[in-house]
């Protein structure tokens, strides 16, 4: 019989969750990489700056370790919609990422689905492994060298040019689903003609099966980077004018959090865990934790108060580096 996840108290080291997500809704994550370890250091990102910046691929983690804390904590939960490949890093940098994957499906508890920044996709080797997942969530918000070396300050040996045709390679081959997330970025890559060459790759691809557009819901790092509304998004659809499905984070809701009994020292690893990889606000940690607002708030008093978390200017909570 599960337990209850909130019954286990040991911080976990790669395994994350389950959260509620909007595109994949009860989501247990799997972090493959040091955190920050990432081919990009995107303009975007709301976590912290890119530590490791690296293109090459590395056994960051011993994969027996990954799917043997995964199957311990599958034992404890009741059985996620996806097992989510993520984190706070890029996970195809992971060289045992083909062995996890096949683990993963071993287990069969759960289809499983890799969210990437698609920069190692032209690989040949990175598209096999990935051949065995069920879904795939890369990112590609532009189709201009120039514009894709300022939003996501790629290594320098990373070439669009060759990501783009690894992608259409892939989805091409590829039996599972995908959906492209694009991140609108206000003034840097919604321009008519950004998106409009954007709009003649993405015909290219014959087995897409959805675009999914992203925008800075929480503050990015960097200031130039302004957050796109729901108007500014519209626009970007109409404009991108394509037959397939075409979603916005506006639109997603996420699925309600599985309620669990209030667990003090789980509670508190679980807020670590997911600001770790995400700042948050009050209101989004009580939607992921199902927990009620004035126990969360004596929670993080006490997390800011041992100096382990603390309030950015903009009221979202991350850990204290």
């Amino acid at each position: 019989m599960p337990r209850n996840a909130a019954d286990s108290n040991r911080m976990r080291t790669y395994i994350f969750g389950p959260v509620p997500s909007r595109r994949l809704g009860i989501s247990l994550g799997v972090d493959l990489t040091p955190t920050k370890t990432c081919s990009f250091d995107c303009l975007y990102c709301q976590l912290s700056k890119t530590r490791f910046h690296t293109s090459e691929r590395k056994e960051f983690c011993s994969p027996d370790e990954v799917i043997a804390e995964l199957k311990e904590v599958l034992g404890e939960i009741a059985a996620p919609d996806w097992i989510t490949i993520s984190g706070t890093g890029e996970p195809t940098l992971h060289s045992g990422l083909g062995y996890i994957l096949a683990e993963i499906k071993k287990i069969n508890s759960a289809p499983c689905c890799v969210i990437t920044n698609s920069s190692l996709i032209y690989l040949p080797e990175v598209r096999q492994e990935l051949m065995l997942a069920d879904r795939l969530l890369p990112t590609l918000s532009t189709v201009s060298q120039q514009t894709f070396t300022r939003i996501h300050r790629p290594t320098p040996d990373l070439q669009l040019n060759k990501i783009l045709e690894g992608l259409r390679i892939f989805i091409h081959e590829f039996t599972g689903s995908v959906e492209i997330e694009i991140f609108v970025c206000p003034g840097v890559n919604d321009t008519d003609e950004e998106i409009k060459n954007l709009r003649n790759y993405l015909m290219t691809l014959d087995r897409l099966e959805s675009v999914y557009l992203n925008a800075a819901v929480r503050m990015p790092l960097d200031s130039e980077i302004k957050t796109a509304d729901q108007n500014r998004l519209n626009a970007f659809r109409t404009k991108l004018n394509l037959s397939i499905p075409v979603t916005t984070a506006f639109e997603h809701n996420l699925v309600p959090p599985r309620m669990s009994n209030w667990n003090r020292p789980a509670v508190s690893s679980d807020i670590l865990k997911l600001l770790l990889r995400h700042p948050c606000s009050e209101q989004q940690l009580e939607r992921v934790l199902g927990s009620a607002p004035e126990k969360l708030r004596e929670l993080l008093n006490e997390l800011s108060m041992a100096g382990k978390v603390k309030k950015t200017a903009n009221d979202c909570w991350t850990l204290v580096e």
